[in-house]
């Protein structure tokens, strides 16, 4: 009798030695992340010479012929632009590397002079865009503003100003344009965030950043409040602002994030932020698809032809041109999402919903 107790202690101390060096609760495994949808899209066109080196794009207007507006690239040899209906290189400015663009216009309209803004290694180089001719010729900046890291530029409470992000966050510099040159403000502090990113509203008179951390914001230039619109899975590679009209002529656009290492761009509602869908490019006869990319650009003007609603460019990391120009109507057919009005970047402001309205009463005989 003694001995079958002696036994059974054993046991069971074996066994709670057991459960212990197992642990007292195993940990649940980590939820799955849903897998996300993501669809193709053709390029429609391929811009610069195979090997070369392209690190941002941007878009310029024309102010009265559609298919006369221009792809602006910067790379390592400097500034070429392209006219977006015919791939045609139109100008170009040679003055060192370029790693980052912004296109803002001075005026409203048809008169608007537009002004090309490249980022070099520690420095801001200023081009105006003829819009005759449309030659990028170099703007003298009066003043030898050193460059704090990335940037963004447009017209914000009726003025022009630059967007710095620097380590310490980020910080608004007013833009005077004239005959000789541009002049940049001294920087004005907006808030410490911690940023990689910016885009300039012009229609809502805000900027909409993106943090370290992949945060959507909306950020007050006057305030520096910020509000949230939605969290990216990762820190995007490259990002770019569309606007537009909803299909019911109310204000819509979205936010495109590049993830470099798989060529996917992703796309959230401009309002409130949801998401719209993802987008590969993908091979067609005579185009290869796009595997990885370096950087992305928009423009949501009416350029003609495939483009007449916008486009959306990517610069591959892959073989062949290094620039592919997707028509933006593909892009939202791809995801099966609404195509609203194009919105004119030389005036893109929303209507102003007080100003008067001429009312024409009919009467009849």
């Amino acid at each position: 009798m003694r001995s079958s107790v002696h036994r059974l202690f054993t046991a069971a101390a074996s066994i709670a030695l057991a459960a212990c060096g197992k642990g007292e609760i195993e940990p649940e495994p980590a939820p799955e992340k849903p897998v996300r949808e993501i669809s193709e899209v053709a390029a429609a066109d391929a811009f610069g010479t195979p090997g070369e080196t392209v690190n941002a794009v941007a878009f310029w207007s024309h102010p009265s012929v559609n298919f006369e507006s221009l792809l602006v690239a910067g790379g390592d040899k400097g500034l070429t632009a392209y006219n977006i209906e015919s791939g045609e290189k139109i100008s170009a400015a040679a003055q060192g590397p370029v790693d980052a663009l912004s296109v803002f216009y001075s005026g409203s309209g048809a008169q608007a002079r537009a002004y090309v803004i490249a980022g070099t290694n520690d420095r801001y180089e200023f081009y105006s865009v003829d819009n005759v001719t449309r030659a990028l010729s170099p703007a003298p900046l009066a003043n030898d503003a050193m460059r704090a890291g990335a940037f963004c530029a447009g017209r914000v409470g009726g003025a022009i100003s630059l967007f710095e992000i620097s380590k310490e966050g980020i910080a608004e510099r007013r833009i005077e344009t004239g005959e000789n040159g541009v002049t940049l403000g001294n920087p004005q502090k907006i808030a410490p965030l911690n940023l990689r990113a910016c885009h300039v509203d012009e229609r809502a008179g805000d900027i909409v950043v993106i943090s370290d951390d992949g945060a959507l914001l909306r950020l007050d230039p006057k305030s520096g409040e910020t509000f949230g619109l939605a969290f990216a899975d990762a820190p995007p590679t490259s990002s770019a602002l569309v606007l537009t009209t909803a299909p019911d002529q109310v204000q819509g656009g979205a936010l495109a994030l590049l993830d470099g290492e798989t060529g996917v761009v992703s796309l959230f509602d401009l309002v409130d932020g949801h998401a719209l869908g993802a987008v590969r490019v993908k091979a067609t006869f005579d185009l290869e698809a796009v595997s990885s990319a370096r950087a992305i650009g928009a423009g949501y003007g009416n350029y003609g032809g495939v483009y007449r609603d916008g486009a959306l460019a990517i610069v591959t990391a892959d073989g062949g041109a290094p620039i592919r120009l997707v028509p933006w109507n593909g892009v939202l057919g791809a995801i099966s999402q609404p195509l609203g009005e194009t919105v004119d970047p030389r005036a893109p402001q929303a209507a102003d919903e007080d100003a008067p309205v001429i009312k024409i009463d009919l009467i009849e005989p």
